[in-house]
């Protein structure tokens, strides 16, 4: 076998640099999804990828996410469609546009309003999705009419009764994958226990060989917690699953990096997401008015518009969903991660860990 010359390894350099490329896009996306970058081609070698955008339905108006979507710097295999009411089109280009006639609030009660908006922009969306007309779908709307909607148009992986929002936060180790976060207020132990299924593998996909599981929950006493919490640790620990459970995690530990994966319903869970993002915020507020405006960038990872949106893991498809309240920041590095995602066909690769 001949030995690689300058040329071959200048060559295999810039390959690297160009795998990096689709991350490194506009608005300085932070990925915590990197490592599944590991596998990703170059971009004049990946297959082209067409992005829904559910542009409707959130607390901003459609015009301010449509300017932060016009600048951003997008992979060459890269299409975007924007899904929105009739008198958007104008706006959408260069992007494509689809037409949804219907929109539901953020207010609105999740099912009785698919009930009547069978036209709304996320159902819109989410039918291409499952056409394949588009790779993913990205929303920033009412969360329990996406999920709701994404279970019945999608439906879910076989053995699954309910999605997840999953979610990578940084802690002082590797990301911790949190779910659920918001798509189940309440949950039963079967449900706590194939959240723990789905977020291992996630992180399993990500690389991690045999992830750390643990429950959020008031104490690591395994008789803490509520029934279910208590039924759903007794399942882990009498059965074999492909990863280690580590039973319950307070949750001043979980930015330690003690766990890979943290469990819990969608009510605790979204209230300890936005505790951590408020509790971020006010700390870089604080950093902001003793640090020179140079040294900011170094924090500015903390700050959770940086990071891209929740992923619905358990559906046959790749959607993504963002804060109601996103910034134009955060909207667009949603989009950044629903990409990245996407080129590392992420849904297909849990479909083989979870069969």
């Amino acid at each position: 076998m001949r030995r690689k010359t300058l040329a071959d390894r200048t060559t295999q350099k810039n390959q690297k640099t160009f795998l990096a490329a689709p991350i490194a896009a506009s608005y300085a996306c932070l990925t915590v999804f990197a490592p599944l970058a590991a596998n990703t081609k170059a971009r004049h070698l990946s297959p082209p990828l067409n992005i829904g955008i559910d542009i409707m339905g959130n607390d901003h108006v459609p015009q301010d996410l449509l300017s932060a979507l016009h600048a951003l710097a997008l992979p060459s295999n890269v299409h975007l469609t924007i899904i929105g009411t009739p008198p958007l089109a104008s706006l959408a280009t260069p992007f494509s546009f689809v037409a949804a006639p219907e929109v539901i609030g953020m207010d609105e009660h999740p099912l009785l309003a698919l009930r009547k908006k069978k036209q709304a922009s996320m159902c819109v969306a989410l039918r291409s999705l499952k056409e394949g007309r588009f790779d993913a779908v990205v929303s920033a709307g009412n969360t329990g009419a996406l999920v709701s909607s994404a279970k019945m148009i999608l439906s879910t992986f076989k053995g699954i009764l309910r999605p997840a929002l999953l979610t990578l936060m940084p802690t002082k180790k590797e990301p911790v994958a949190v779910l659920d976060v918001g798509a189940n207020v309440s949950v039963k132990a079967a449900n706590l226990v194939q959240f723990a299924t789905m977020g291992a593998a996630f992180q399993r996909v990500r690389g991690l060989q045999l992830p750390r599981v643990g429950f959020l929950n008031i104490g690591s006493e395994a008789s803490k917690g509520t029934t279910d919490l208590r039924l759903a640790y007794q399942t882990l620990q009498e059965q074999s699953f492909p990863f280690c459970f580590v039973g319950n995690i307070e949750g001043r530990t979980v930015f330690d990096g003690q766990v890979d994966v943290l469990v819990t319903d969608g009510f605790t869970g979204n209230v300890f997401l936005k505790t951590a993002e408020g509790i971020a915020s006010l700390i870089l507020d604080r950093v902001e008015q003793h640090t020179p405006q140079k040294e900011l960038k170094n924090f500015q990872s903390l700050h959770y518009s940086e990071y891209p949106g929740a992923l619905l893991i358990g559906v046959k498809g790749l959607v993504i969903k963002c804060h109601g309240y996103s910034s134009a920041t955060g909207f667009a590095n949603a989009i950044m991660g629903a990409i990245n995602l996407a080129q590392n066909r992420v849904v297909q690769k849990l479909t083989n860990e979870l069969s």
